[in-house]
């Protein structure tokens, strides 16, 4: 088992493509600060007294209609709406603002979805497209354990990846803001923050495991990503259009709920449904898992040549 996993981590390790993925976001992640840097215009002290009174006045005004008919965890009305008012958004200027880290990772989902989606793919597909796979299997003749331990270790591996690129995206985003930003943040702003990443990151893992189960029944890189292109943007497409209620059972809406962290609604005006975070966690844990075990047990009875 211990020389199984080692070489499905140096494998992982070694592939060019891990490392190409890894320096195109790195640079994706350093140019998105600079600009945003760059363009970014700090106010002055009178702008920001402005924006102050301003922001105390819709303080006031949401205090008066009762937070807009919005619970108010323990009644407190006020905090609520502080929560949900930020002076920044009454300023002339755009500065950067470390508030917004939240959203800007969350913003970041599909590309490390993506990410961990053709690392899976290419990290299964290329063992049948090279030959690999029959070596493997010489001294390692349990095809189970081959499975399960590369989507395993390739899962860990894209969380980790993903984990590190966005951890470099909230040290630049911090030093960017501090330079030429607001540094000011609401209470459980870290905590938020520490939430996004670990979802983000997590989601990035599960799709590696779908990438490499479908890469496993296809045989090759391809048929992973084209046919989950294929299912999120034409299949749900159409079962949302049908039937819009079925959305909560659909991957890409429970995905959406994981990233935002809250619940989601959806529906066509006429009838709605709420997803909730934990739901949406379970039927993402349904389709990985459900994947996994389609593709092992194919593994386990189909011919290898």
């Amino acid at each position: 088992m211990i020389g199984l996993i080692s070489s499905e981590w140096l494998r992982m390790r070694s592939r060019r493509l891990v490392k190409v993925l890894a320096v195109l976001a790195l640079l994706g992640i350093v140019a998105a600060v600079v600009i945003g840097a760059v363009q970014s215009e700090l106010p002055n002290e009178r702008d920001l007294a402005r924006a102050e009174r301003q922001a105390e006045r819709e303080v006031a005004n949401c205090v008066a209609q009762d937070a807009y008919g919005q619970e108010a965890p323990g009644g407190d009305v006020e905090a609520l709406c502080r929560e949900f008012i930020d002076q920044s958004v009454f300023l002339a200027e755009t500065p950067l603002r470390l508030s917004e880290l939240p959203e800007t990772l969350r913003a970041t989902a599909f590309v490390a979805i993506l990410i961990g989606l053709v690392i899976g793919a290419s990290a299964v597909g290329a063992s049948w497209q090279t030959g690999t796979m029959t070596t493997i299997l010489t001294w390692e003749p349990r095809r189970a354990r081959v499975a399960l331990v590369r989507a395993v270790v390739v899962a860990l591996g894209a969380i980790a990846l993903i984990a590190l690129l966005l951890g470099i995206l909230i040290g630049l985003f911090w030093v960017a803001t501090s330079l030429r930003g607001l540094t000011t943040t609401p209470d459980g702003w870290a905590t938020e923050v520490v939430g996004v990443l670990m979802r983000v990151s997590v989601l990035g893992g599960a799709a590696s495991i779908i990438g490499g189960a479908i890469a496993m029944l296809g045989r090759n890189s391809a048929a992973a990503l084209g046919g989950v292109f294929v299912y999120l943007s034409v299949l749900e497409g159409i079962v949302r259009g049908l039937r819009p209620a079925l959305g909560r059972f659909l991957l890409g809406d429970n995905i959406t709920t994981v990233v935002i962290g809250d619940d989601l609604m959806i529906g066509n005006g006429f009838t709605t449904t709420t997803i909730t975070p934990s739901r949406a966690a379970v039927v993402v844990a349904v389709y990985t898992f459900g994947l996994l075990a389609v593709a092992t047990a194919s593994f386990r009875v189909r011919d290898v040549q």
